[in-house]
């Protein structure tokens, strides 16, 4: 980040486009180890995104009655419902 400024002891420089090979010293962003993990795939991978949603991609919500477990996994019992009623209508 000569272009910028230095980058502070204990910081790194986060690509803020994602692209590694980006030269571009605006697109960088000296922070914490922990803060570039959690912006980059981190959650992704980790499975931290997934856990904040609230509600289901039909917009039900993930709550202690709506929601069945399937493993490490959650579902939609009331989107399961709507399929197996689908379902049965094409038999």
């Amino acid at each position: 980040m000569t272009l910028v400024g230095p980058i502070p002891h204990g910081l790194e420089p986060d690509h803020l486009c994602r692209v590694r090979l980006c030269w571009n010293p605006w697109h960088l962003d000296p922070v914490t180890r922990l803060v570039n993990v959690r912006r980059g795939i981190a959650p992704s991978v980790s499975g931290t995104s997934m856990r904040a949603k609230t509600h289901c991609p039909q917009g039900h919500p993930y709550d202690e009655k709506n929601t069945a477990r399937r493993g490490n996994r959650r579902h939609c019992r009331a989107c399961d419902r709507d399929r197996a009623r689908r379902n049965r209508k094409r038999q």
